[in-house]
């Protein structure tokens, strides 16, 4: 009798034994488990840094932050610059994106090629577009926006059309590609300031007869400023050459030049582009 209660208490210990086992590996083999989800999550988590390209850079970006819709900057009420526009969403897209961090170095676009050249910044984004001599000097991107050029005039005045400056004071930003346009148009005089907010100032004092900046500055500077006017210049007037588009410039031999090209097209494809473009300068821009 013994022995046969020796033998049940056995055998139910075993089959006790056996369930336990059972039940712990089917926890640790449960995809709901904690301990699972965990490991989905860190391997997702590291799937996604290897995606971005750039995880570990912190780059630093030369702009000047006075080119309306594109980048400006104010201070908030703690003295922290804010800066914003379309050059600044599109930054802030590419850093999410490619998981590079960023500092602006803000300076006067005639001082941005200077900036690549002797290796103060990683690149340029300030509305910037390609020509061949600085092409000479630095790399450019693909396009990520087309330029659209604006005439900025007095209500008053009877300037309409291109061949309307013949004989006129025409200002724009220094080191601009809108000096090559003002040069090109037959009896200009070319006058320079620092930033567009000195120009219109200028043409609100009667000291120069119109000014050339982008498309869309000129419309929303004629809106908000009373007694001002404006034009897009119709490239049947003039031959803008390369001056039509807007692009990332680096030094060269940047090997970031790819990985942002790559970024554009991603970012055109997918639609943010024409969000951000229609966000800031109008639906007009939109290729």
């Amino acid at each position: 009798m013994i022995k046969k209660l020796l033998f049940v208490l056995t055998f139910s210990l075993t089959i006790f034994a056996f369930s336990g086992c059972s039940k712990q590996q089917t926890a640790s083999t449960n995809p709901n488990s904690d301990l699972t989800q965990d490991v989905q999550e860190d391997t997702q988590d590291s799937q996604n840094s290897m995606n971005k390209l750039l995880s570990d850079k912190h780059l630093k970006v030369a702009m000047s932050a006075n080119f309306k819709y594109f980048e400006t900057v104010t201070v908030d009420a703690n003295g922290k610059e804010v800066y914003e526009g379309l050059d600044i969403d599109i930054l802030d897209k590419m850093s999410e994106d490619l998981g590079f961090t960023y500092e602006i170095i803000n300076m006067p676009f005639a001082s941005l090629i200077g900036a690549l050249q002797s290796n103060q910044a990683d690149f340029v984004i300030s509305g910037m577009s390609y020509t061949d001599e600085r092409a000479e000097s630095v790399d450019f991107s693909d396009k990520y926006a087309t330029a659209k050029i604006g005439v900025l005039i007095k209500s008053d005045s009877n300037i309409t059309s291109v061949k309307d400056l013949n004989g006129k004071k025409v200002a724009c930003s220094a080191g601009t590609n809108y000096e090559n346009i003002v040069k090109a148009i037959e009896g200009t005089e070319l006058v320079t300031f620092d930033g567009q907010a000195a120009i219109t100032q200028e043409l609100i004092m009667d000291r120069v007869d119109a000014s050339i900046t982008g498309g869309t500055a000129a419309k929303k500077v004629s809106e908000e400023t009373e007694g001002l006017s404006y034009f897009i210049i119709d490239p049947s007037e003039m031959d803008l050459g390369n001056l039509n588009t807007y692009n990332i410039a680096f030094p060269k031999g940047s090997e970031l030049v790819s990985i942002f090209n790559d970024e554009i097209t991603k970012l055109a494809e997918d639609g943010t582009l024409n969000e951000l473009i229609i966000k800031w300068l109008g639906e007009e821009y939109v290729d």
